[in-house]
């Protein structure tokens, strides 16, 4: 994770994206949002992703979301996470 700076405010920049996939987070503060992406929509090759489209990438690779997959209601099994659970050793 970098921190920069951005109209005088800084930014988290982060390429250990939730999907795995190459791309960026990025946490900025929420006045600052509209001029960032629209500075960000001049550059040609820069191309939004939805979230949609993280949903897709996120399930290929197995991921799962909270409140969405899973919950506090559903075990790990249930929510075909045991591959994340230890096996017990005797």
């Amino acid at each position: 994770m970098k921190v920069k700076k951005f109209d005088n405010t800084e930014i988290l920049l982060c390429r250990c994206g939730y999907t795995g996939e190459d791309g960026f987070e990025i946490s900025i503060d929420k006045n600052k949002i509209e001029k960032f992406v629209d500075m960000l929509f001049k550059i040609p090759y820069v191309k939004p992703a939805g979230l949609a489209a993280r949903d897709s990438l996120r399930l290929e690779a197995g991921l799962c979301l909270h409140g969405n997959d899973m919950d506090d209601k559903i075990n790990p099994s249930e929510a075909n996470l045991m591959w994340l659970v230890r096996k017990a050793s005797n």
